[in-house]
Parts: C-alpha cells; sequence; structure tokens
C-alpha cells in the first residue's frame, strides 16, 4: 500500500498512520477488509449452509425438536465445553426440549467420550438423541458403540482437528470444510451456528455473550467470524442487560468495561477452576440461571476455587523450574517433564507459563490410572500437533492443534518419545530458533501523539490470538522515575502519558542513568479522575550498552552474603573456552573494563556474544554476558557461572546455582579501588545505622532499593554510598536479612572488624 494511500485511510478511520500500516501488514491490506476489521458486523459471518455436514446436523436437530425427542448434550470440562454446553441446553430449554447435559469429570472421566460414561447415561437419562459438544470428532468407537449398543442417534460438533477416521454419525466441525469458510471457530462457536440455523439471528443474539468468553478462553484466532463473534459478544456482557450469572462474576473480579484481555486473565480461569480441581458441572448454573442466591454461591465457588488453582499452580511451576535447573537446553528442542503425583488438572497451564518463559514446546505428564496423561504448548511457528503425531505408535491417545496438544502414553514408552520427539523437531529446526527475541511491533520514535495512539488501539479490540495486542518499544537515556507512595512500583509522568513499570524500584537508579536502554509496553486509553491519558505498561528492559554505566551497587551486593569461598579459579582463556555452546554459560562483570576486555576477547574467538545490562530479560539459559545484573534468578539453568570479577561474597551465586552448575571466578581487583569512593566515613556510619534502627522497627522492608528510598528521606547520601554502608553492616552481623531487613541487637563489634570495609579502604 502506498503511503499518501495510507494516511488517507488514517484520516478515514481517526487512527495513527502507522496502526493501518500494521493492519496493512498483518493482511488488511484494502479498505473493504478494513472497513470490516474496524467494524466487525453479525452481516459478515460465513454463510452458515457453506459448512460440511451443517444442514444435515441442524435438520435432524430440527426434527428433534419437532418429535419431542429427549437430547442429551455431552460436552466438555473447560471454558468452551461449558460454555457449548450451556448455548445449547439453553435454547432446547427454551424451545421446551426435555434436555439434560453431561459435563465429564477430568479426573474419573478424561477428556472426551468414555464407554463408562455414555453407558452410565444411558441408564439414567434414555435419551433419544446424544449431540456431542467440543469433542467427539476422533471418538470413533465411542460412537459406534453409543449407536449400536446404547441405541443414541448421534451427532458430533466439535473444532478440533480429525483422525484418520470420522465417526460414523452426522458431523459438524469447521475443520472438515474447505477455506471459503472460516474454520476456527471454538465449540461455543459451533454450537452458536447451530442455533443460528434452528432459530434464526435473532435467536443467536441472545447466546453471544457467552460464546464470546469461550473464543477469547480457547484461545482460537480472534480474526474473521470469531472477531466479529467475540466483538458483538463483549458489547452485551458490558449492557446493561447482561446475563445475570455473568454480570455477578464480572463485579466479583473486574473493575470497568470488560475487555477481551479480562475474559482471558479474569474470568475464563475462573469458570476453568473448577473443571480443573473438581467438578465443571457447577459452572453451569453460572449461565443457565437468574437465581441470585444460587449465583452468588457459584461465584463464590469460582473465585474461592480460581484462587486455589493459582496457588497450585504456582507451586507446580515452581517445581518445574527447579527441575529445568539439571536440563540440557543444548541438546533438547523440546521440554518434556513428568511425575506420578502431579495433578492433571493444571498442567496445561504449567505447560504454557514454561513455553513462554523458554521459548521452546512443552509437554508435561503425570499419571492417570494405568497411564501418563500429558498436556503440551508449543510456540509460533511449530506444529507441535503434527511432531506428536508423527510419535502415534508410541501413545495410547493424542488430539489437539498446531498450538497445544493432549495425549496420553504408557510409562515404558515416555523416553523414547522424548527421544524420538526431539529428534523430529531438530532435524526441521536449527537450535537458533528456540533463542528468545524480543518482539514489537512500533517504535514509539516513529509515533507523533502517545494520545492519538491510545485512543486508536481501542478500535483494533478485542484482541488476543491472531490479532495481539500491539507492542511497543520506546528508546530512552535518562528517565526520572518517582516511586509511588511506599510501594515497590515506579512511574514516569509525562504531559499526556504516564509509563509505569510494578515492581520496578530496584531499576529506579538504572533508569536514571545516562545509558540508551530500551522499554518494551503495552499502551492503553486510561481515565482517572476526569484526566485522560495513555498509559505505558513495562514489560521488558533491554539495555546493551554499558558505555556510561557507574552503577556499582550490584557488586557491593554480593558482599552482603557471607560464607565460604566457592567455585574454581580461571583465566580469561580459560573462561572463554567454558562458553563455545549457543546454551551453556553465563558470564557477570561489573568493572566496565572488565566487561570491555572480555567481549572484545570472546568475539574475537566465537563472533558476537549476546550481551544484557542490568537487566536480564529472559530465563532461556543462552551464553550471554551480563553487566551488574540486578537479579541472579536465572542462573540456575547454566552449565556454567562465570564471575569475571572476583565478587566480595559468593554466597549468593552458590544459592542461585543449579545443583550441577558449576561457578568460576576470575581474579581481578580492579573494581575494588573505583569503589573507595564511595565509603563513608565513622560519622556517616553511624549516622546511617540509626536511622536504619529506627526505621526497621516502624516498617517491614524486604528490597534494598525499597530500603535505600526510604532512608534517603532522612539522610542525604548517594545510593552507592548507602548500599556499601548497609553491605558493611551484613559483614559485621549486625544488619540482616531473612524474610525482611532486622537490626541483630545482640551483636557487638567494631568497624574495624569488618572485612570488606579494610579490603576497601586499603586499595
Amino acid at each position: 500500500m502506498e503511503k499518501e494511500q495510507s494516511e488517507l485511510l488514517a484520516k478515514e478511520f481517526a487512527v495513527d498512520k502507522k496502526l493501518i500500516e500494521i493492519l496493512v501488514d498483518r493482511g488488511y491490506d484494502t479498505r473493504e477488509k478494513l472497513y470490516a476489521f474496524f467494524y466487525p458486523t453479525l452481516d459478515n459471518l460465513t454463510d452458515a449452509h457453506k459448512y460440511k455436514g451443517y444442514d444435515e446436523v441442524v435438520e435432524r436437530i430440527a426434527e428433534a425438536i419437532k418429535r419431542n425427542e429427549k437430547i442429551l448434550i455431552y460436552g466438555d470440562y473447560d471454558c468452551d465445553g461449558v460454555c457449548a454446553t450451556s448455548i445449547l441446553y439453553n435454547f432446547f430449554k427454551s424451545r421446551g426440549v426435555e434436555v439434560n447435559c453431561f459435563l465429564p469429570n477430568r479426573h474419573t472421566d478424561g477428556y472426551g467420550l468414555s464407554i463408562e460414561a455414555l453407558e452410565k447415561l444411558a441408564e439414567e437419562y434414555l435419551s433419544d438423541l446424544l449431540i456431542t459438544v467440543d469433542c467427539g470428532i476422533t471418538a470413533v468407537e465411542e460412537v459406534e458403540y453409543a449407536r449400536e449398543v446404547l441405541g443414541f442417534d448421534v451427532i458430533v460438533t466439535d473444532h478440533h482437528e480429525r483422525g484418520e477416521e470420522l465417526p460414523d454419525c452426522l458431523i459438524f466441525d469447521p475443520k472438515l470444510s474447505g477455506d471459503d469458510c472460516f474454520r476456527e471457530l471454538c465449540g461455543a462457536g459451533v454450537a452458536l451456528r447451530i442455533v443460528e440455523g434452528i432459530g434464526g439471528i435473532e435467536e443467536m443474539k441472545k447466546y453471544l455473550d457467552i460464546a464470546a468468553i469461550a473464543t477469547v478462553a480457547d484461545v482460537v484466532s480472534l480474526t474473521g467470524d470469531n472477531r466479529i463473534i467475540t466483538h458483538s459478544g463483549l458489547k452485551a456482557i458490558n449492557s446493561f442487560n447482561a446475563r445475570r450469572g455473568i454480570k455477578m462474576l464480572v463485579k466479583s473480579c473486574i473493575e470497568g468495561e470488560v475487555a477481551a484481555f479480562d475474559i482471558a486473565f479474569k474470568i475464563a480461569p475462573r469458570i476453568n477452576s473448577l473443571g480443573r480441581l473438581s467438578d465443571a458441572n457447577d459452572v453451569l448454573d453460572l449461565f443457565c440461571t437468574e437465581d441470585n442466591f444460587l449465583l452468588e454461591n457459584v461465584v463464590k465457588e469460582l473465585n474461592d476455587s480460581n484462587a486455589k488453582r493459582m496457588e497450585l499452580t504456582n507451586d507446580l511451576t515452581e517445581h518445574c523450574f527447579e527441575m529445568l535447573k539439571k536440563y540440557d537446553f543444548e541438546e533438547n528442542a523440546v521440554i518434556v517433564l513428568y511425575n506420578a503425583y502431579w495433578d492433571d488438572g493444571i498442567i496445561g497451564i504449567v505447560a504454557s507459563r514454561i513455553t513462554e518463559t523458554f521459548h521452546r514446546p512443552t509437554i508435561l505428564l503425570t499419571r492417570s490410572g494405568e497411564v501418563f496423561k500429558g498436556s503440551g504448548r508449543s510456540i509460533k511457528g511449530l506444529n507441535i500437533y503434527k511432531y506428536v503425531s508423527q510419535c502415534s505408535d508410541l501413545l495410547v491417545k493424542f488430539g489437539g492443534h498446531t498450538m497445544a496438544c493432549g495425549l496420553s502414553i504408557n510409562e515404558k514408552d515416555i523416553n523414547e518419545f522424548v527421544k524420538r520427539l526431539n529428534g523430529l523437531i531438530k532435524a526441521d529446526y536449527n537450535m537458533n530458533y528456540f533463542v528468545p527475541k524480543r518482539a514489537y511491533d512500533l517504535d514509539m520514535a516513529n509515533v507523533e501523539s502517545a494520545m492519538d495512539m491510545a485512543r486508536g488501539l481501542k478500535m483494533l479490540e478485542p484482541c488476543g490470538e491472531g490479532n495481539p495486542r500491539i507492542k511497543f518499544k520506546e528508546s530512552v537515556k535518562s528517565k526520572d522515575f518517582k516511586q509511588m507512595g511506599s510501594t515497590s512500583h515506579i512511574i514516569c509522568r509525562d504531559a499526556n502519558k504516564e509509563t509505569i513499570l510494578f515492581g520496578g524500584l530496584k531499576y529506579k537508579e538504572f533508569l536514571s542513568q545516562n545509558v540508551q536502554k530500551d522499554l518494551y509496553y503495552n499502551l492503553s486509553l486510561q481515565t482517572y479522575k476526569d484526566r485522560v491519558f495513555a498509559q505505558a505498561k513495562v514489560n521488558a528492559i533491554e539495555c546493551d550498552s554499558v558505555e556510561e554505566q557507574g552503577d556499582h551497587s550490584s557488586y557491593l551486593m554480593t558482599g552482603f552474603f557471607s560464607g565460604e569461598e566457592y567455585g574454581g579459579e580461571v583465566d580469561i582463556q580459560g573462561a572463554i573456552e567454558l562458553g563455545n555452546n549457543l546454551y551453556s554459560t553465563c558470564y557477570i562483570a561489573y568493572d566496565i573494563d572488565t566487561y570491555k576486555t572480555f567481549l572484545q576477547k570472546y568475539n574475537e574467538k566465537f563472533g558476537d556474544i549476546v550481551t544484557q545490562n542490568r537487566c536480564v530479560s529472559n530465563t532461556a539459559p543462552i551464553t550471554k554476558i551480563v553487566f551488574a545484573p540486578t537479579t541472579l534468578k536465572e542462573l540456575g539453568y547454566y552449565k556454567n557461572i562465570v564471575l569475571l570479577d572476583r565478587p566480595l561474597g559468593f554466597k549468593i551465586f552458590e544459592r542461585s546455582a543449579g545443583k550441577d552448575t558449576n561457578l568460576y571466578y576470575v581474579q581481578n581487583v580492579n573494581i575494588l579501588s573505583k569503589l573507595k569512593k564511595y565509603l563513608p566515613d565513622y560519622k556517616k556510619l553511624t549516622q546511617i545505622f540509626l536511622s536504619l534502627r529506627n526505621l526497621l522497627t516502624e516498617r517491614d522492608i524486604v528490597g534494598i532499593s525499597d530500603l535505600y528510598y526510604a532512608i534517603a528521606k532522612i539522610i542525604d547520601l548517594e545510593y552507592n554510598e548507602f548500599v556499601l554502608a548497609a553491605v558493611v553492616f551484613a559483614d559485621l552481623g549486625i544488619l540482616k536479612l531473612s524474610s525482611k531487613f532486622y537490626i541483630d541487637p545482640t551483636v557487638k563489634t567494631k568497624l574495624s572488624e569488618s572485612r570488606i570495609y579494610r579490603i576497601i579502604e586499603d586499595c
């Protein structure tokens, strides 16, 4: 598209021309496509009659309604399955149909149709017609049993990928249709179109809110029909006449207007939580009743269950991250972890977190009955379903799509499965493919007005899979962030824009230094006390340049942790040789001269090494050199840690390293002489100590930055000066840190007994 044309379109749609350029890159390259994108309408939905099997399914269901047949809906325990079931259940009830529904229990019934469950249902409900939603496309044997043995007539409605053989029954699955149809509907979207076929578009509109929740929750592409459904459904959710159950759930966890983001991170996790931990059937009441008392109980149960799910998920995530400290990232393209005692209801969430953190496909497995049950997630561009299907002879059962998979496997076959899966993926992908890349859509240097851009971004909603939020990068040098009250959050306010970094107090000094750094953030339009402004929420900081870096506080903090010397000494050449693999070694430098010298020598030997300044922006153990790191959390995933400046203490690195991590140091005392200028005299140390003692009696403080900014309001002193004083007090045993900083009143000592004070003073 020509520049002049994009400018005209930007004026027509009243958005920044850069947004038009991004949308053009995403395929909206004509005025007609852009208009359809900005103004989604139900009139633009795919003609449902084009779908393969659609007319036959609609006709059979209409016939069942007319004949007063008893209908049984067999759903799924996730948010999409619950929503799809609710749509059909409500619709059938409104038509006077005798209808029952069943959501399998994840733990006892497993995913999809099971013969055992079908036998119980046949005996309990004596239904004529069985309709599956969000499942059934691969249930060939189960459908045959339901028809031939149990006497059901069966309709399968699903949206997952088919197997080699299809069930012998009527089927509506968009994946079976051609490219002239929208094939990415979720299970609830399929149910919605069935309602339309029987009751018309006005009837369908009654269930757009439920379908919107499912569409976002199931992470299907928010393009085409899904964008239309979600856009229309969000209007219903935010309307005065919103469904009572949804309104009550929204009120319990969301302030203001509901967006797709809120569904993904607040509503859907709550709906999913019951199915993950217990039984999803209770969630149906959220959509199927108007009884306030019952809804209050359901909403409370969802919130309580979600809180428990979050706790379990965090615990399992931490456990898996610990396991990965022994993982060979050089040899393994895919992460596969298993444990017989994990909760199978949360392994999918944890797999997703691991994939996001380490940027490689992940499968977690846990025992379920006689087999191990697994859930997998993938990265963009790698079809995990394709590779898992090539291992089908090792699997009891499997299914899924491009970005996610589910499988069952016998324990004896797990190692062979891991070996083959890795071989298949490594044959197609170079290991460089798994190096995380910081992606962004737009540099703020090319944006004329942050306010205009933020206003335009609202027109891109609903955002999600297939229509991601615009990611911004802003390059800054010195940036004056202020602490937000007594929190660990920092904020920088300009005319009509505020940049906020939650938990970013530890970066405040670094951000104020005159060195080029990149902030990555999401931009949104916010209103607070009648003030309208653009808000940038920073989610990452990257900085390669250290030319003007002058902060030594990270080095000083190594002295806060006393302990025996740990690690082996190595010279520069030996240190370089340790980093000859893509995933192996993290080098840490605190002195600028050390950093420059090593960087030059390493690059002469192996080529350009990844560099980072202060901020460790990913956990994947890419061989790199980090200058004065603020956090050491990622170090446990490396084979080698090389400290290019011998630290004041080793215990902090010993605690951060994995059990199989090798720790080395290079003897270098140049940095010590540079610290002498920060050394407070006895009078200043006494003043700092007295202020510390009073402050820590009144307040609980955890971070060194929090402690400094509290002290700085009382005493005029530099950040490095304070950190050095705190380290000296720690060296003397006076200042201690457990869950918080505290002064040990039992310690009686002299300044001359501080090893660190003497070392620096004598330089």
